[in-house]
């Protein structure tokens, strides 16, 4: 194969012995040389293919350190409640949707927000049980982490009264309203926290290997198209598992993924680390707690805005120990998803604990979401040498709600990453799509600014924490292949390393943040391969 040559390109390469360059080599898979124009062209064989970038910025390939790809491939098929304003208006999306739904057959959807609505109650299922009362009805938070159903739902998943709280959920209830039934117990009002959600997912069809396939290669599509060449996919099943080994023997996956297993298939098997092509498999999601939208995050002390809650664990200590413990003895990296300052706290407890034991060096466990930290727990995560993984948008999403449910003396932990970064730890940036957009441009913009898209607040949600480009840039680069155990392949623009690269219509570098959100992605290069062109570039 003929050398690559991309020149009059505006290249920053993160390589700190050659931060800008104007032209690369391409040779098969791999990076061969990096300079100027001149030098570059000069030294090119005769039979290189050589393309001009019109001054484009080339940036080392971006990753997501953060996202559920199968989910996201789901989004097309699901109702899309993310803008909606209300439950009234939920409730009418879903409805619509049931008239083209054969009867009998499962509607789900997702992205429903009650802090968007006037209403901010969590939604119970006598609206959508009256709407929409011959299908059964599964919708999801935006975060995942509740879930709402309709009486056909109830029905069908065995929920009555007596339906216990499993560990780690909540199965809501109210007081019976048929009076004069002779039947004072409490009735499940269709809303399910956490754990408690199994309760109704385990009803509903499973997705099959094929299927699986299809649902990666829509999401493989979306994510090319924003510029990304990595996608850290949290918490995958074995049909997911399956279905990545498969499109790897087929040729059909384009998009470089490091998965992790989910912790209930990571306990159920005997699995060794994987890495075929794209695709490498070594490392175990925990979760341990679950989001401060629906107050299922553990607190140390109560919410701000409901003095009665505290959130929960979603695992005992032991079990929590003894997944760490196996995962860390068995070659496979721990990544645990912690948001409250207990689940975190007790997160930093069990790796330390699990080092200790068993005396792992390199084992680079990770923290997803690192949301709200208490002060003194901060340092550990560089003692420890474990890595907070955030996602940008999350912040920027959650600001407002984040105060009320903190309050102003808890607010000096939440979304602390310059923190981390003066205390020495290292960071790692995603989007946790499709929670949030998965254009990592977008998390860029975040990092910079803690604003959201209208620039509110004017100076930042609490701007002490904002990160620098060339931080941010380094989260979803060098540092997102550090935290895959890939930095000696990924991350920066060098010689010998995998060209994985993301072509912007925009020098970031040079622009204001406001920038970031109009940007354009022009291409999407991995493995050498230029796997994603935008339609407006007709000579790359």
């Amino acid at each position: 194969m003929p050398q690559l040559i991309l020149h009059n390109a505006n290249i920053h390469t993160l390589d700190e012995s050659r931060p800008h360059a104007t032209a690369i080599t391409i040779d098969g898979d791999r990076i061969s040389a990096v300079g100027d124009d001149q030098i570059i062209l000069e030294a090119a064989p005769s039979d290189a293919t050589t393309m001009d970038m019109r001054g484009s910025t080339i940036v080392p390939g971006l990753a997501d350190a953060h996202g559920h790809m199968r989910n996201f491939g789901m989004m097309a098929e699901m109702v899309n409640l993310r803008r909606a304003q209300s439950y009234e208006e939920v409730v009418e999306l879903v409805r619509e949707r049931s008239q083209a739904t054969p009867v009998g057959q499962w509607i789900q959807g997702r992205g429903w927000n009650q802090e968007n609505w006037s209403d901010k109650s969590l939604p119970t299922h006598d609206l959508l049980s009256e709407a929409v009362p011959n299908h059964p009805v599964w919708l999801v938070r935006v975060d995942a982490h509740a879930g709402v159903a309709n009486a056909n739902a109830l029905r069908i998943s065995g929920i009555t009264g007596s339906t216990p709280n499993p560990a780690g959920g909540i199965v809501g209830k109210d007081k019976d309203k048929g009076k004069g039934k002779g039947n004072d117990k409490d009735q499940p009002n269709g809303l399910f926290l956490d754990k408690a959600m199994d309760l109704v997912r385990s009803h509903i069809p499973d997705i099959t290997v094929e299927k699986s396939k299809e649902l990666l290669l829509a999401a493989q599509e979306l994510c090319l198209a924003v510029g990304l060449t990595q996608v850290h996919d949290a918490g995958i099943d074995g049909t997911t598992l399956q279905a990545y080994r498969e499109l790897v023997a087929e040729g059909s996956l384009k998009i470089r993924v490091y998965a992790m297993l989910a912790r209930d298939y990571f306990d159920q098997t005997d699995v060794s680390p994987i890495q075929e092509g794209l695709f490498s498999c070594r490392s175990v999601k925990i979760v341990s707690d679950g989001a401060l939208g629906s107050r299922g995050a553990a607190l140390l002390a109560p919410y701000s805005d409901a003095p009665y809650e505290s959130g929960f664990m979603l695992l005992s200590r032991d079990d929590f120990d003894a997944t760490v413990g196996r995962a860390l003895a068995s070659g496979f990296q721990v990544n645990t998803h912690a948001i409250g300052d207990m689940a975190n706290r007790v997160s930093l407890d069990v790796v330390e604990a699990a080092l200790r034991k068993h005396g792992v060096s390199d084992h680079r466990s990770r923290i997803e979401h690192a949301q709200h930290l208490h002060m003194d727990d901060i340092p550990r995560f560089a003692k420890l040498g474990v890595i907070a993984s955030i996602q940008p948008t999350h912040c920027t999403s959650d600001m407002f709600m984040a105060d009320s449910r903190l309050g102003p003396q808890r607010a000096p932990g939440a979304y602390p990453w310059r923190k981390f970064l003066d205390s020495g730890a290292r960071i790692v940036s995603g989007s946790d799509f499709p929670v949030e957009s998965n254009n990592p441009l977008w998390g860029l913009y975040s990092a910079l600014t803690r604003q959201n898209h209208d620039g509110q607040p004017s100076d930042g949600w609490r701007p002490e924490e904002r990160l620098t480009l060339y931080e941010a840039l380094r989260s979803f680069t060098r540092d997102a292949a550090y935290a895959s155990f890939q930095e000696h392949d990924l991350g920066a623009l060098s010689l010998g390393m995998l060209a994985d690269l993301t072509v912007l219509d925009t020098d970031i570098a040079n622009e204001p943040p406001q920038a970031l959100l109009e940007a354009k992605v022009m291409a999407t290069v991995v493995n050498g391969e230029m796997v994603y062109k935008h339609s407006l570039t007709p000579n790359l």
